[in-house]
């Protein structure tokens, strides 16, 4: 049996396997998946990986592959927006967020994909501080990069990195993608999120692209995943409706 490589974002560690298991049941045998950050795994494909389908946190790269006919075609597969994912105890809201980001006594955390050099990873810190008038190298300065796996310390087997980090080493706030913050909170009820304000989010407007290389289940996988079946599911686990113009990322 040809074995079909999947290649996706690191946000999507904890939900892809959900998503194949919700499309058959249980992952084909046939289907493999790996990792990293969306730029990092570009490059590769371009190099000459094998990948039958890819999900990237920025369309961008699977539109980029279908140019250069690598990838035979690609969608949007969901808008993913950054919230502010923080210990209950601190009661944040939208209304208070920023206020909580800037506050010199919280110990605030950054997820990030990987330092994507092909992305501006920081774009939040700079919208922070430039609404704030704060200095954007002191916020970066004290803003923990957290890349979710791939650090030391790793969580322990069967934990949540975003999760055990903010019970075990003091994180008060963490800035990431909603869908990391649902799979935190599953992980440590001791958390919450709350959406930031308009001004300062950033969002994730995720690609998927498929190989005309692919067989018939990761075409099943393709298709299920961009239905009204695969959305809903994207949309329960933090994915947001997408409006019709591809430009809006």
């Amino acid at each position: 049996m040809r074995r079909q490589s999947i290649l996706a974002a690191g946000s999507m560690l904890g939900l892809l396997p959900k998503l194949l298991k919700n499309c058959f049941g249980t992952t084909p045998s046939s289907i493999t998946t790996s990792f990293g950050p969306s730029g990092a795994l570009r490059s590769k494909i371009e190099a000459g990986q094998s990948c039958a389908l890819f999900i990237s946190a920025t369309a961008a790269h699977t539109d980029a592959l279908v140019e250069k006919q690598i990838l035979q075609t690609s969608n949007l597969l969901g808008l993913n927006p950054t919230v502010l994912l923080h210990q209950k105890s601190l009661n944040a809201s939208k209304e208070s967020a920023l206020n909580r980001i800037l506050d010199p006594n919280l110990t605030l955390g950054m997820s990030t994909t990987g330092l994507d050099p092909s992305a501006d990873e920081f774009e939040i810190l700079h919208k922070i501080s430039s609404i704030a008038g704060v200095n954007l190298q002191a916020l970066r300065s004290r803003t923990r990069i957290i890349t979710g796996g791939r650090e030391t310390p790793n969580s322990p087997q069967g934990r949540n990195q975003y999760g055990w980090i903010m019970e075990t080493q003091d994180v008060d706030l963490l800035l990431t993608f909603q869908s990391n913050a649902i799979e935190a909170i599953a992980d440590n009820p001791q958390l919450q999120f709350c959406n930031l304000p308009e001004k300062v989010r950033v969002n994730g407007f995720y690609g998927i692209g498929i190989s005309s290389d692919a067989d018939q289940e990761l075409v099943r996988f393709y298709h299920w995943v961009l239905s009204d079946f695969g959305q809903e599911y994207l949309r329960e686990n933090g994915f947001e409706a997408i409006t019709n113009s591809r430009s809006a990322g």
